[in-house]
């Protein structure tokens, strides 16, 4: 359920985010002076069922989730927000939490910055359905030099070969880039670029990508 609001605004409110944190406070840390732009901000975030407003020892009091930032995060993206400026409010951690949510919506099991030994390398998020697995390289801010999406494809299939070689349940796995940018994906040597926007889009029809994507095979 999407409101129209200034994106900038819902920016604001993010930096104020915090576990739990009361009506007034949360005021000051977004910054926001105007009284009705404020009330605009808390109208928006209910209906979008973000955060939770209660009383607590005669206080107002706001209770935010990490899934609330993301959720704010994103939405601001939907409303036209530079993606620069939300990348930077928006932490690799917060990133990484969200995309493994969306891989469980989709009934993958996951597991968050593995880390492999012998050579070292690390996978920021593995969802697992049966013998199959897709790893992810999260990457928060815009890429549109092909060039650096092409290194870090490269990359990310040479950590999935490594993981994949030391998992004795999976049979293949796809190696996989998300980026927070709203660009329409692509295929970079076999490798998806998928905004995060597009991801559950893409779940949703992965069969239709059988021709263009890149199964990684345990011989």
């Amino acid at each position: 359920m999407v409101h129209y609001i200034n994106p900038n605004i819902i920016l604001k409110s993010i930096q104020g985010m915090s576990d739990e944190v009361n009506l007034n406070d949360f005021r000051l840390k977004t910054g926001i002076e105007s009284v009705a732009i404020f009330k605009q901000l808390i109208n928006f975030l209910a209906k979008n069922r973000i955060g939770i407003r209660l009383d607590k020892n005669g206080k107002q009091m706001l209770i935010f989730s990490k899934m609330d930032r993301i959720r704010a995060s994103l939405l601001s993206l939907q409303l036209g927000c530079d993606i620069q400026e939300c990348s930077k409010l928006l932490s690799w951690k917060d990133f990484e939490y969200f995309t493994s949510e969306l891989l469980s919506l989709f009934e993958y099991q996951t597991k968050v910055n593995i880390i492999l030994s012998k050579p070292r390398a690390q996978l920021d998020v593995i969802g697992i359905k049966n013998d199959f697995a897709i790893t992810i390289d999260c990457k928060h801010w815009k890429y549109s030099n092909k060039t650096t999406l092409t290194i870090y494809a490269e990359k990310q299939i040479r950590r999935t070969m490594l993981w994949l070689e030391r998992e004795k349940k999976i049979t293949q796995a796809l190696p996989m880039i998300i980026t927070l940018d709203n660009a329409t994906f692509k295929f970079i040597n076999g490798v998806p670029v998928v905004p995060i926007l597009t991801l559950k889009s893409f779940l949703k029809e992965f069969d239709k990508h059988d021709e263009s994507i890149l199964l990684i095979k345990k011989t």
